[in-house]
């Protein structure tokens, strides 16, 4: 048994019965799927009538220990939704919508594609990747079956609208794009938080069940936490202090923190400067940005600025950023200045600072190769932006698909994954009508929404509670290690496909070869990579390792032999006590790793040293400078996002249990700017932009910054042509993102300015 292999809990039938649930009813114990924290959930099911009885925290989940929040009835509410889609529809001549069987349709979609990448090239079609998938294990690895089929450049996803420069600023410091380093909030004094709302999300790259109780722990063992945002949060509202900051202006701020830890002697990385290049250049980058000469445009007084960097340098700390760094002017630059700050205090691989999980999947494990940062392979017809690592910023999609912009090279065929760009990418009404240009056009999701209207094709998928799941994403961004299978709750009727298998199927059809052989393909693939000379399991062969699999197809087959060659797997010795896939899914209430640990790197970096200032990140720095005077301006009013506990993007705007309750979907604005407007709360007004206006409710709150206003993320069920009946008639709202212009960009990884909009706002 390898070190720190787990122990399982002795397994239990499941589903079975529970004390104060009827003879008939039975509990399936699992994760939840709808947000990154993964809570353990108890699922009282009615096994005959294939109904959800109720849905409770799983008090045995090591993790969660009981707790859930609104999002877990998600789960419930979406397999029972009567408007989800259960089997493909195709679109009549006429515009109306028409069941047909599954051989049909995937024959259908892949002769279209096929006939457009024949008449046209490869880079005819695209394709976009929506957020959801990330929480489909299937989807996430048979994603490949079908992009490489396709065999075109233009890739775009949900990540150019999040946490993409994250991944491009780790990828150049520390060679691995999914690298997180996550906040040790178990051990840590002082955790500061920038852009980021943890009670709300629970956690984005920081996935903590029950982040609120984590965070009072900290205060409550004398501790500090430290919230930096241009609104004043709900986790503002339980931290000790709260800063405001202009938004756009997180980089200037960061480098006048470098700055306080350079001249004040407090730059001090330990034993990192053993492996790390480039900290006398960050000196040199930070000479220029004192605390004073930012102020005016962070709106954070010099003082303040030392303050925090002293105390926090004599404290045992963890500096985080999220989304509000990273979907702004500047997010790549925020994002890599965090990790350089957590280098230069020595907080980087360090007890109580930013620490790296360790996955059950081995993913960052010694010993794996480094993947070349690359970029410009692509370039958009309409004008020339480059791609980044294989993502084109997806508010290019319009223009990409425009006759007008691109010509005879336009994009002709489209998928989309299980997304809803009309509503989640900038300038989302270009997007629609642009849409309407295409030759063919197949969406993979469970609802006819605001995209999918515009599709020839809608192939549904199984959802959460008709099929296994593994939290393959989440376990590498955990605050503590784990490894969590959940099984289906009801078997999926005999015509629905789960996600894995319409992504391989399609992906196979395209390809002209049988979907069994491309999903051995792909597993055997993977075991060549991992098993053999040179590996953690050097005497076992791929063929060996093949036969030893549990499962015939599907996603688990990889999860297996991920999970068997990992740091706690069992390398496929029969006799061994470590972790195969048998021992995880009798794991009812998931497996606790333990706490993250200290001291991995540089063993752990697939590079052999840290690039604390990488010439690609480094190289716009020029831009950062020129942008210093127009965040300085008083006269501005921007516009910023909101997440909201009951949201998750679009995607839970038609389950009553969530949507009810009054308008969400409101304008935050500070009583000195809404006082020169004339607004007042309950009033509805106009916000424009550059692209577009909207109109909402204003709500006057002294939570926001002056000179800054927000509206929460994924509303907008407007539009003619869905079956959204709960989301249109309950929480219809507008969409924020067609006031976010496709023009402006974070340049390094192509990210949409969601934060920051210029906007005007007046009342009707």
């Amino acid at each position: 048994m390898t070190a720190n292999a787990p122990t399982p809990p002795s397994a239990s039938a499941s589903p079975r019965s529970r004390s104060g649930s009827s003879a008939s009813t039975q509990i399936v114990h699992r994760s939840c799927p709808t947000c990154e924290a993964s809570c353990g959930l108890d699922v009282e099911i009615d096994p005959v009538s294939r109904r959800v009885i109720r849905i409770e925290g799983d008090a045995q989940d090591q993790r969660s220990q009981g707790y859930l929040c609104p999002k877990a009835y998600a789960m419930k509410e979406i397999y029972e939704d009567p408007e989800r889609l259960r089997r493909p529809l195709r679109k009549r001549e006429d515009g109306t919508w028409e069941e047909i069987d599954w051989e049909t349709a995937l024959d259908y979609a892949a002769a279209r594609l096929n006939a457009i990448k024949e008449a046209h090239g490869a880079n005819a079609n695209g394709f976009y990747i929506g957020n959801p998938t990330g929480h489909n294990v299937g989807g996430q690895l048979y994603l490949p079956a079908l992009i490489n089929a396709l065999g075109t450049q233009r890739s775009f996803s949900a990540g150019t609208m999040d946490q993409f420069p994250q991944n491009v600023a780790l990828h150049n410091v520390l060679g691995e794009p999914w690298m997180f380093p996550i906040p040790d909030l178990e051990r840590t004094d002082f955790f500061v938080c920038m852009g980021g709302n943890p009670l709300v999300s629970q956690g984005s790259l920081m996935s903590g069940p029950n982040i609120k109780k984590r965070l009072q722990a900290i205060v409550s063992r004398g501790g500090r936490v430290v919230t930096i945002d241009p609104r004043r949060t709900e986790t503002a509202e339980i931290a000790t202090d709260h800063l405001f900051i202009q938004p756009g202006a997180d980089a200037h701020f960061l480098l006048s923190v470098c700055h306080v830890l350079f001249t004040e002697g407090l730059a001090k990385p330990g034993r990192l400067a053993g492996f790390t290049d480039g900290i006398e250049r960050v000196r040199e980058i930070a000479a220029r940005y004192s605390p004073e000469r930012v102020a005016a445009a962070t709106g954070i007084a010099p003082e303040t600025t030392r303050r925090l960097v002293r105390d926090f340098c004599a404290a045992k700390g963890a500096w985080y950023g999220r989304i509000g760094i990273c979907t702004q002017e500047f997010g790549t630059l925020a994002s890599w200045l965090v990790y350089v700050v957590n280098v230069l205090t020595g907080r980087l691989d360090a007890e109580g600072g930013m620490l790296f999980p360790r996955p059950a999947t081995g993913r960052s494990e010694p010993g794996r190769p480094a993947e070349p940062f690359v970029y410009g392979r692509y370039k958009t017809v309409a004008r020339g932006i480059p791609e980044v690592t294989g993502q084109i910023p997806c508010g290019l999609m319009a223009e990409e698909m425009e006759a007008a912009s691109a010509g005879e090279a336009r994009m002709r065929g489209f998928i989309t994954v299980m997304g809803n760009p009309v509503l989640s990418a900038p300038n989302g009404e270009r997007l629609a009508a642009a849409m309407d240009e295409l030759d063919f056009m197949v969406s993979l999701d469970i609802y006819l929404n605001e995209t999918t209207r515009h599709a020839d094709l809608i192939l549904p998928s199984t959802v959460q509670m008709e099929h296994e799941n593994y939290d393959f994403l989440f376990e590498t961004t955990s605050v503590r290690n784990f490894a969590r299978w959940s099984p289906a709750v009801f078997a999926p009727e005999a015509d629905q496909r789960d996600h894995w298998r319409i992504l391989v199927e399609l992906g196979a059809r395209i390809a002209g070869a049988p979907w069994e052989a491309v999903d051995d393909l792909m597993v055997k693939g993977l075991l060549a990579m991992i098993v053999g000379p040179g590996t953690r399991c050097p005497d076992v062969t791929p063929e060996e390792a093949f036969a030893k699999l549990e499962d015939r197809h599907g996603p688990m087959r990889m999860i297996e032999a991920l999970i068997r060659v990992g740091p706690y797997g069992d390398r496929f010795d029969d006799a061994s006590k470590g972790l195969n896939l048998a021992r995880l899914r009798a794991a009812e209430h998931g497996l606790d790793l333990g706490p993250l640990e200290a001291n991995r790197l540089p063993a752990a970096l697939p590079i052999p040293r840290i690039q604390l200032a990488p010439d690609y990140v480094v190289a716009d720095l020029d831009r950062l400078e020129q942008g210093l005077a127009e965040r300085s301006r008083a006269d501005r009013l921007v516009l910023v996002g909101r997440r909201q506990i009951r949201n998750m993007n679009s995607w839970l705007h038609n389950l009553p249990a969530l949507a009810k309750g009054p308008n969400r979907c409101t304008l935050l604005i500070h009583p000195d700017d809404a006082g020169k407007r004339g607004l007042e709360t309950g009033k509805r007004v106009r916000v424009a932009s550059r692209v577009g206006e909207i109109e909402v409710e204003c709500v006057v709150s002294d939570e926001m910054m002056p000179g800054v206003v927000s509206l929460p993320h994924g509303y907008g069920h407007q539009l003619p042509g869905v079956r959204l009946s709960v989301a249109q008639k309950q929480q219809p709202g507008a969409c924020s993102n067609y006031l976010t212009d496709e023009l402006a960009l974070d340049v390094p990884s192509g990210t949409h300015v969601a934060n920051g909009i210029p906007v005007e706002v007046r009342a009707l």
